[in-house]
């Protein structure tokens, strides 16, 4: 796959899949199985309650998603889109980890979305807030993002063209 052909495609992609509660739900779910919808706020503490209701609207809009019950109780599952998505996250995190970015301190959200936020740049070298980064070793993320953004991009291309468009720039 060229990644120069799909850059066009992975700096919306990025954009869209850098939300901190979108990031953070995702993770939270592949980590620790279903989510129940009445502990969101216990689990993910720092969001409001409008941004997880935003992320999981999002979420559930891009097809990551997916209500369900655990013991009874309504809950938030991952669909195949959103595990191979939690899987983007860890190669992202990964990656920052190893290469120290944005900071050595930084933690899991932070880590992903500086690193969506280099792969949906573009050429290397464009982006400033990242100087005497190796470029070539953004491989990993960058492959994995695209073919994430390849197998399950239509979701998304008609989400961001679509009447949610205004969903996903006020969930950004």
């Amino acid at each position: 796959m060229n990644t120069r052909t799909h850059a066009g495609a992975l700096a919306p992609a990025t954009a869209a899949l850098s939300h901190p509660g979108l990031i953070r739900i995702i993770s939270e779910i592949d980590d620790n199985g279903p989510l129940q919808r009445h502990l969101l706020s216990r689990t993910l503490t720092g969001l409001t309650r409008w941004q997880l209701r935003q992320a999981s609207a999002v979420g559930r809009a891009l097809g990551l998603l997916e209500a369900s019950t655990d013991d009874g109780n309504p809950s938030l599952v991952l669909t195949p889109a959103g595990e191979e998505l939690a899987e983007v996250y860890d190669t992202a995190a990964r990656w920052a980890r190893t290469h120290h970015h944005p900071s050595d301190v930084s933690d899991f959200v932070t880590r992903v979305q500086a690193t969506l936020t280099l792969v949906g740049s573009g050429t290397p070298g464009t982006t400033s807030h990242a100087p005497g980064t190796d470029y070539g070793s953004l491989h990993g993320p960058r492959t994995a993002l695209a073919s994430w953004v390849r197998d399950h991009g239509s979701t998304l291309a008609a989400q961001l063209t679509g009447a949610s468009q205004d969903e996903m720039e006020l969930a950004a």
